[in-house]
């Protein structure tokens, strides 16, 4: 049964790199599908139930971003972030919690394709609850708030605020593996000063699923790969113009051999922005290390099994971060 759910979550999201913002309607059921079918596998994992869970770290990465619009351009930069969340038992069989990320991006003004445009600090939190449905299923809910900033900020380049929120959903097979999805809608309210009310810009009209596994090889250790696809209908020139956006990404956590759960995180991933009109789209790939400190599990897995919520989706914040490098 495990292997036939295995193949049937790979199989939808190789299905899903294929989606436009059109099918939108296939993403949600298959999303349902997907939770509906390990309800029916009943537990397969135990979890703990009691104390709260978390972490809090920070890294460093690398980007490099390429433009596609005559001429083309390739620029680099060099984030850092700070993160954390904590979840704690909520009611009967239910875990509540919050999140935060903050990033900078350390621009060098000096390339020769460089672009005021370009984002220079994000600010995203937000809150989850989730329900256990069985000792290997959890299904919740969630909301999610970003900031979005660019090197150059006057009166024309004002922070985007974008909320955005959904359903989500995470299944333990065994002590080796968990699948999760998330999928929901999402609307940019806050816009700079120079837009007028019938030009705004943005993650307006917009919608987002996010699916993926994570292994377990060792205790000590966490790999995830994942996908996300978002799109806009109404992201630039007043509406006119609909974006769509995709993601893949490879991370990890490991434990390192010390007194207290201390842990290096790493990851590679490659976003994908694309507007519907002027052929314009644009590529980052970044890749990352950071230190993070768990608490309440004194590994990865015992930190999933005991509560540890999903993160808001990327992407909603992402392309707003990107819309006026697009524009």
């Amino acid at each position: 049964m495990c292997r036939r759910l295995w193949c049937f979550f790979c199989s939808c999201l190789v299905e899903r790199t294929k989606l436009h913002s059109g099918l939108w309607r296939m993403r949600k059921q298959l999303f349902v599908t997907a939770i509906a079918i390990a309800t029916a596998a009943g537990p397969v994992a135990a979890q703990g139930f009691g104390n709260g869970v978390g972490y809090i770290g920070g890294g460093l990465s690398y980007g490099e971003v390429v433009e596609t619009r005559a001429p083309d351009s390739n620029v680099s930069y060099m984030p850092f972030y700070l993160e954390g969340q904590y979840a704690f038992p909520f009611l009967d069989m239910g875990y509540l919690g919050a999140e935060g990320y903050f990033g900078y991006a350390d621009w060098d003004t000096s390339q020769t394709d460089f672009d005021p445009d370009n984002p220079e600090r994000e600010v995203r939190v937000g809150l989850h609850y989730s329900h256990v449905v069985t000792p290997a299923l959890r299904i919740g809910a969630f909301g999610a708030y970003s900031r979005t900033a660019l090197v150059t900020d006057d009166l024309q380049r004002e922070p985007y605020e974008t909320i955005y929120g959904g359903l989500e959903a995470q299944y333990f097979f065994g002590d080796d593996f968990m699948l999760f999805g998330q999928a929901g809608v999402g609307n940019t309210f806050e816009f700079p000063p120079d837009q007028s009310s019938d030009d705004h810009e943005g993650f307006r009209d917009a919608r987002f699923v996010r699916a993926g596994v994570t292994w377990f090889p060792l205790d000590s250790t966490a790999i995830t790969f994942e996908y996300e696809n978002a799109s806009a209908d109404s992201f630039l020139n007043g509406g006119d113009d609909s974006g769509d956006f995709s993601s893949f990404g490879l991370s990890g956590e490991t434990v390192l051999p010390t007194d207290v759960p201390l842990e290096i995180t790493y990851f590679a991933r490659r976003d994908f922005y694309e507007i519907s009109v002027g052929d314009v789209d644009l590529s980052d790939l970044t890749v990352g290390i950071g230190v993070r400190f768990l608490f309440g599990a004194d590994t990865p897995r015992e930190s999933w099994q005991n509560g540890r919520l999903l993160t808001a989706p990327r992407l909603p914040a992402r392309s707003v971060d990107w819309l006026e490098a697009l524009d």
